[in-house]
């Protein structure tokens, strides 16, 4: 073949490729990326810890209200509750500490990578959270001895765009209601996010209107701030 012919060929054929590029664009969703393990960002397939993590889908989609019934619901951990809206996690037979100082608990719970101060699950709230990473095994030499069982990292949402403001307003049986507002943004190198619900319920009742007193559920207030 003539070296002018070929040249040509060939430069027909890469031009018609280009075609198909532009028509066919290429899509890239980048990897999950983990904070808790090493306490830096780094991809989930670099990491050595048995890690879980729910991402904001999830809990968008979920009915949890706050991250114990959220890791009830998704099966992480064996979920203790106990009367008065207090709720603690096992993980590998250690647990959280749902009275006074957390780091008396095996399982420490955290906040944006600090100490929540508290490792009753029924006190944080889901309404404001991007993402939790959950750690199941040893993970003292990052965070200390309250970390021997796990971390639960609870990593709240950060503010984007034009501040905004929502409310909403949910009910259900047995007198159940409950009302959450929150707002996000963004200002210049400002960024927040927050949120605020309230719940109740009241007595049920069965089938055969037989009535009985809610012992169990009490009306809850669960707030949440984050400001960067």
């Amino acid at each position: 073949m003539n070296k002018k012919v070929f040249l040509v060929f060939m430069a027909a054929i890469l031009s018609s490729r280009g075609l198909l590029a532009d028509e066919q664009p290429m899509s890239f969703i980048g990897e999950e990326m983990v904070v808790t393990s090493s306490r830096v960002g780094e991809p989930k397939r670099n990491v050595t810890s048995n890690i879980t993590i729910i991402g904001r889908d999830e809990i968008v989609q979920s009915s949890a209200q706050d991250l114990g019934a959220l890791l009830a619901e998704k099966n992480l951990g064996q979920i203790q509750k106990y009367p008065g809206t207090l709720t603690s996690v096992g993980i590998r037979g250690f647990r959280s500490e749902t009275h006074g100082n957390d780091l008396m608990g095996k399982v420490l719970v955290l906040v944006d990578g600090r100490r929540a101060g508290t490792g009753n699950l029924a006190k944080i709230m889901t309404d404001n959270v991007d993402r939790i990473e959950i750690i199941r095994g040893p993970a003292a030499v990052q965070y200390g001895s309250a970390a021997i069982g796990g971390v639960i990292n609870v990593i709240t949402i950060r503010g984007e765009g034009s501040p905004s403001f929502f409310i909403e307003q949910s009910a259900g049986t047995s007198n159940y209601s409950k009302t959450a507002l929150g707002t996000q943004g963004r200002v210049d190198a400002f960024d927040f996010s927050g949120s605020f619900s309230i719940s109740d319920s009241g007595d049920y009742s069965t089938g055969s209107n037989q009535k009985y007193l809610n012992t169990n559920y009490c009306g809850q207030s669960l707030a949440s701030f984050n400001v960067g």
